[in-house]
């Protein structure tokens, strides 16, 4: 396949989900995925109500000593708010994101082949759950990893220079495209195939070895969506001191939005390239 024929195939399968971007019960999971993540910011800026700060503080005190009690006072909170609401939002993601995207797979193939509807139902999807979970964390872990260890491996190379540290963290952003791109075909594998978790790796692995460049950029596009929502929440510090500090919510808030809109593109053209593979 040609260049132009391969670059006509990534537009076709994004357009799939494009085209049907106003069905809702499309974007079931997605939608459901993300009230939780709202309701999680919501009750991060609302720390200091006494229940929630019950409920709250242990758990942002794993994240450091004096995390608990500096993010109960304005405007710390809002400083430590990305911080704090991504940790708690990889959490949810460990749990619920791969079922969500099992979901979502499942019902683009009840629209694009109808006839194996009844090979996405619902309850057979919830049973395969903690494939889902299992599968998700080995990514999340994967990726994670890298963009734990790779920064202290790096330091002292890249101390004291900050056009260092700039280009070192697009690379970084893109080996993480490049992990999930080796990765992205197994959850849904695992509900267009019928695979399980071994065979759902093997299928990832082989699609991926046979559409390395395709692949990057099936992955790539969608992820650069991301990549102004990110930018601003590293500028934490100067939208807290020159702006509002509530503006970061409303950030944060967008990036829940945009988060739905490429997991839902990304998981149509997935399931599609997958249905034609087949």
């Amino acid at each position: 396949m040609n260049f132009i024929a391969k670059l006509n195939r990534l537009i076709g399968l994004y357009l799939i989900s494009i085209r049907w971007f106003f069905r809702g019960r499309l974007w079931l999971p997605f939608i459901l995925y993300a009230i939780l993540q709202f309701i999680i910011l919501i009750m991060l800026c609302n720390y200091v109500n006494p229940f929630i700060y019950t409920i709250l503080s242990p758990l942002v005190g794993l994240l450091g000593d004096r995390n608990a009690e500096y993010f109960g006072h304005y405007p710390s909170l809002y400083l430590m708010l990305p911080f704090v609401f991504q940790w708690l939002k990889l959490a949810a993601s460990i749990i619920f994101e791969g079922l969500a995207i099992g979901l979502t797979a499942a019902l683009f193939i009840r629209a694009l082949e109808p006839r194996r509807a009844n090979n996405a139902e619902f309850p057979a999807i919830f049973r395969k759950w903690p494939a889902l979970l299992v599968i998700w964390v080995i990514i999340s872990g994967i990726i994670f990893a890298v963009n734990w260890y790779a920064p202290a491996i790096f330091h002292d190379y890249l101390s004291g220079s900050p056009r260092r540290m700039a280009v070192f963290d697009i690379a970084l952003k893109l080996v993480g495209v490049v992990i999930y791109s080796v990765f992205i075909y197994a959850v849904p594998a695992v509900i267009a195939y019928g695979e399980n978790i071994l065979g759902a790796f093997k299928t990832s692995f082989r699609l991926f070895a046979e559409n390395p460049v395709f692949t990057f950029f099936l992955t790539l596009f969608p992820f650069l969506l991301t990549l102004p929502i990110t930018y601003l929440s590293e500028k934490v510090e100067i939208i807290v001191d020159k702006f509002s500090p509530e503006l970061v919510f409303y950030i944060l808030l967008i990036g829940i939005i945009v988060d739905a809109i490429v997991n839902y593109i990304l998981t149509g053209a997935v399931v599609k390239f997958l249905l034609e593979e087949e």
